[in-house]
């Protein structure tokens, strides 16, 4: 009996730390999937806010972008883009009211990470209020301790005729 009871002390000696590590695992992955998902809250709140300075701070000098349209982008011209139209300009025909983002998934490996999820944009066409829905990719590289977007690709989710 003795002896059953001390296979089993050790049995869990060497279980409880496994479930442990494992635990922590667990707990540090939901942490950096939260993280990321913030990112892209981050980056949708800082466009519309004009706030180039966060924007900067999470897309990669290397990033590259594709919308809906298929018009490629790199760092400077989101930045461009994300700036306050100057005081006097002509308004754009294209504007950005809200932007929620939706369906978020985390995927992870190692120090690259894909995030997908739905945009759903108020948006104004030529002063005409419109809403537009698409899918998003975007690829996340930790570099320096920190999590950059690197990629991003949106494709426009369209509604069936009615």
């Amino acid at each position: 009996m003795r002896r059953s009871v001390t296979v089993m002390m050790l049995m869990l000696m060497l279980t409880v730390p496994a479930l442990a590590q494992k635990t922590r695992k667990a707990i540090d992955k939901h942490k950096i999937e939260q993280e990321l998902m913030q990112l892209e809250r981050d980056w949708s709140a800082a466009f519309l806010a004009h706030d180039v300075a966060t924007a900067a701070r999470i897309l990669a000098d290397d990033y590259v972008g594709i919308d809906g349209r298929g018009m490629m982008t790199n760092k400077a011209e989101e930045l461009e883009e994300a700036q306050a139209p100057t005081p006097g300009a002509l308004p754009s025909t294209f504007i950005i009211q809200e932007e929620t983002i939706s369906d978020m998934q985390v995927r992870l490996y190692g120090d690259t990470a894909v995030v997908t999820g739905i945009s759903n944009e108020k948006v104004l066409i030529r002063g005409k209020e419109s809403f537009i829905r698409y899918r998003r990719t975007s690829v996340y590289v930790k570099r320096q301790g920190r999590w950059q977007c690197v990629s991003f690709h949106g494709s426009r989710i369209l509604e069936p005729p009615k």
